[in-house]
């Protein structure tokens, strides 16, 4: 099973390269296989990332979330349940899994505030939002926690890569 990230624009404004966006479809793919996620007949599933501006981002979040201002991500996933779940069709071979919006400027300025490189800053929120295309949320203390634990864990993975390929 093979995870795909598809850009709606040059993916260049939000500090990954094409390079670094295929290391992220390596770690979904093998997330998703590992955690037995998805119906046994995908083959391959498909993740949107738009980037949008903050003007953009902050009509999003007001539309969508009732919050004002911009946020560095939201997600829209394509097979949510009732309660928040994540439910996928049967039978499928092409799967896809949602909308991940990321905002470059808000990203930027949360890596500096956080004195993080906006590429791991980056590949943190899109991270984020893949895990809320599958139905993990925030909400609660409970599902923070379980969140953020599967975060760190496809961020670190990253990470590491881009240690062993650069050999540092």
């Amino acid at each position: 099973m093979k995870a795909v990230i598809r850009c709606g624009l040059s993916c260049e404004a939000c500090a990954l390269s094409e390079e670094k966006l295929q290391r992220l479809e390596k770690i979904f793919s093998e997330y998703l296989e590992g955690k037995k996620l998805l119906p046994e007949a995908v083959v391959e599933c498909e993740i949107s990332l738009v980037l949008a501006n903050a003007d953009k981002m902050a009509e999003m979040n007001a539309e969508y979330r009732k919050t004002s201002g911009p946020t560095d991500v939201l997600s829209f996933p394509m097979w949510e349940d009732g309660r928040g779940g994540f439910a996928p069709p049967e039978g499928w071979a092409s799967l896809p899994l949602g909308d991940i919006i990321v905002c470059p400027e808000i990203v930027a300025k949360n890596a500096e505030e956080n004195e993080k490189s906006a590429e791991s800053e980056t590949a943190l929120v899109i991270c984020h939002g893949f895990l809320h295309l599958l139905g993990f949320d925030h909400a609660d203390d409970g599902e923070r926690e379980a969140m953020w634990r599967a975060q760190d864990s496809l961020v670190a993975r990253f990470l590491e890569e881009e240690v062993r390929e650069n050999g540092a």
